[in-house]
This record gives C-alpha cells, structure tokens and sequence, in this order.
C-alpha cells in the first residue's frame, strides 16, 4: 500500500547524486532566476517545499543554484541548523507527500536529470533512504513491490 501512495503521489522527483553533472543540461545562465533563503541560493521558480514534523520542528527543502536538494531544519529553540545537501540533481519543485499518518514520515519527490521521476523517503526516526527512481518507472527498486 505505501508503494502505490508512492505512484499517485510521485508527480515530480529528484535524481541521484550518480547522475548528477552526468550530460545534466542546465538552462541557460541568464534564463535563471535566483532567491536567497537564509543564505541558500536557489531556484525562486521552484520555490521553498516546507512541512512540520511531529515534534514540532519544520524542514524545509529547495533546490540550490547547483541544481542538488537542500536541507534546512529549525531546533526548539526556533534556531536553524543550516542548510545540507542531500543530493541529487533536480530539474523541478520539490513535492513532500506525508505518509501513513506521521508528520515526521514522509518522502520528498522530484524530476531528475533524466526526466524521471525520483524520491527519498525519511523515516520517524530521522534516516532518509537513498535516491531512489519512482517504482512506476521501475519497479525493481528497494521500496518497490
């Protein structure tokens, strides 16, 4: 059942760090337009994906200048960590889908280099699976039935 939720919800994802800069054609310098978020240049037509986890802190995900998907997520005391990357090399905005009722168990999806669907899925406990294509583009991944 979570890999179908995975195939609905699956309408953009990120591609690996294997691939990335692999032939990975970039659009022209001058046709980007970049935003700023504390300190984290990225792509302002992919906008900022942001969710909050079931103890309260919120994360929240771009995709830098560099075309990887960063990380940044607050502590208790309203503090941010700062930004890490996590990867990838994504060509749109970040989709997060929340699953079987956890705020803090969820994937983060986007398109990837090759034009295919890619995700991560973070556990409860905080670990995030690696990149992964969208298992109905191929099913012989990890988390695929």
């Amino acid at each position: 059942m979570l890999i179908r939720r995975f195939r609905s919800a699956l309408t953009t994802a990120a591609a690996p760090a294997a691939f990335a800069g692999a032939g990975a054609a970039a659009a022209p310098a001058q046709a980007a337009t970049y935003c700023t978020t504390k300190g984290q240049k990225y792509f302002c037509a992919y906008d900022i994906a942001s969710t909050q986890l079931d103890n309260g802190t919120t994360e929240q995900f771009v995709v830098g200048s560099d075309h990887a998907v960063w990380t940044n997520w607050t502590y208790p005391d309203g503090s941010w960590n700062g930004w890490v990357s996590m990867g990838g090399w994504v060509q749109s905005q970040i989709v997060i889908d929340h699953l079987q009722g956890s705020l803090s168990h969820f994937t983060i999806a986007a398109i990837g280099s090759d034009g295919n669907y890619w995700f991560r899925l973070r556990e409860d406990n905080g670990t995030w699976t690696p990149w992964q294509v969208s298992c109905a583009v191929s099913d012989t991944g990890p988390l695929c039935p």
